[in-house]
């Protein structure tokens, strides 16, 4: 790698830390209506038209998860006053946490219901990402000056590993915290306590703090630059690896082409067959078993659709020269000619099949 190169990957490096730390400080607001009891939210890896709402208060994991991690995800949470009176009732300008415990990474949702029926409210916090599972500590929280006196309710809601925290119906389920509010009673005066190892700053302070500390800048330059190269060198020996390991033999998919630019790359041996994405790209079979997922599509497909492809989604055998497709399982279908194949096993496939992933990406069967 030439130095102008490089020194180009480093500049890159630190400009996309920098937009990083833009990104904490920022909170996008968005307003929905107060959900009920069977509402349903989208899910947050395909959701591109709402943006994450992360509360104003500090956040921090204190402690492993004390559920398993090879269980579906799962949430349990609970209220923690200051000080810890064991009690819910809140009063005047006295402040309270919320300890969240999660088994994985994933998206937690906070709606807020006030009375007195608790039936509309607001969004504390939507789609906002937890990058870590243990036992998260969110706060801390204050009424606010238009506050409504009376019970209210937290209700949270955890997405994770590709599917909702879920009950024994299937039906997503969710974690209630209940507190009860009274205007007027408590100290006013003088904010609540902070607790031990807990400080009301944000994660853009801590962020712009560790990167202005004297280690950092001495440290963060090296460690990038060993990044980068540590990266070229493993790109270069995967594709050197991958040259020996298809030189002298026809790979089941030779290259992904265009119809206009048929030398774009040599093609030993003929193709059986030919599937053509909507985009125009092309897929040449060679005649052998193969299975097709997010990887092989990916370059036709935006980010917010691509999570709905599963990493084995169907599979291609030749039997006689015939094609044959069979879906692998595949959380959101393949159907062909609009047909739903899951579990129907090996299907034939016919010149001018329309092969459908999860309702995202066609490609179209040609025979060479």
């Amino acid at each position: 790698m030439s130095r102008p190169g490089l020194a180009s990957m480093v500049a890159l490096a630190v400009l996309l830390a920098s937009l990083g730390a833009m990104a904490v400080t920022h909170a996008a607001t968005y307003a929905m209506g107060a959900p009920t009891e069977n509402f349903t939210i989208p899910d947050p890896a395909g959701d591109t038209q709402h943006n994450e709402i992360k509360p104003p208060v500090f956040f921090e994991v204190r402690g492993p998860s004390a559920q398993p991690s090879s269980a579906p995800p799962s949430l349990t949470a609970d209220l923690w006053r200051i000080p810890a009176t064991g009690n819910s009732n809140i009063s005047g300008d006295e402040q309270w946490y919320l300890n969240v415990d999660i088994n994985a990474p994933g998206w937690l949702y906070i709606y807020e219901y006030y009375p007195p029926a608790n039936e509309t409210g607001r969004w504390i916090a939507y789609k906002w990402q937890l990058n870590e599972p243990g036992q998260w500590r969110l706060g801390p929280f204050r009424p606010g000056e238009d506050e409504p006196e009376g019970q209210h309710i937290y209700r949270l809601r955890f997405y994770s590993n590709g599917q909702w925290e879920a009950g024994s119906d299937g039906a997503q389920k969710s974690s209630l915290v209940y507190w009860n509010y009274e205007k007027g009673t408590g100290d006013n005066t003088q904010p609540a306590p902070i607790p031990v190892n807990v400080q009301p700053v944000s994660a853009g302070d801590q962020l712009l703090k560790f990167l202005t500390n004297p280690v950092t800048l001495l440290v963060a330059p090296s460690i990038i630059v060993i990044i980068v190269l540590m990266g070229w060198f493993a790109r270069r020996s995967f594709r050197e690896r991958r040259y020996r390991q298809n030189a002298g033999r026809q790979p089941l998919v030779e290259l992904f082409e265009q119809p206009s630019a048929p030398s774009l790359s040599p093609v030993r041996g003929a193709a059986v067959a030919i599937l053509e994405l909507s985009n125009g790209l092309r897929i040449r079979l060679g005649g052998e078993s193969e299975i097709f997922g997010r990887a092989q599509v990916a370059r036709s497909l935006g980010l917010d659709k691509l999570g709905a492809i599963s990493r084995q989604h169907f599979k291609i055998t030749f039997e006689d020269g015939k094609p044959f497709i069979e879906d692998m399982g595949s959380a959101n279908g393949t159907t062909v000619n609009g047909r739903d194949i899951r579990g129907a096993g090996p299907v034939g496939l016919q010149d001018g099949d329309v092969i459908e992933m999860a309702g995202k990406v066609s490609l179209k069967l040609r025979s060479n």
